[in-house]
């Protein structure tokens, strides 16, 4: 992860690889977009459905999982438990 302007960064693999051969590109995606729209695939909604991710979590918080200080984060949004991962997994709980 890193902050750039002001924006968190989570770098993930990208998910157009044609093989499981293939290097993976890794490619930096804006931290809010990658947890809310897990969070909305999780619970079968709309990321717009949902506030800002500043609005769960501080993200100096998230900021220390990928500094390495935490390896993951849990943190609510909207009755679901959401973890972030030092390897930029998001995890939502659905129940």
């Amino acid at each position: 992860m890193s902050a750039e302007d002001g924006e968190l960064y989570i770098l993930r693999p990208d998910d157009d690889a044609e093989t499981d051969d293939e290097e993976a590109w890794v490619s930096p995606q804006p931290a809010s977009d990658v947890v809310m729209e897990e969070v909305a695939s999780a619970v079968d909604a709309d990321p717009d459905d949902f506030a800002s991710l500043e609005e769960y979590v501080d993200l100096a918080d998230l900021v220390e999982v990928f500094e390495g200080d935490e390896r993951s984060l849990t943190f609510e949004v909207d009755d679901h438990e959401v973890t972030v991962t030092d390897a930029g997994e998001v995890d939502v709980d659905q129940d």
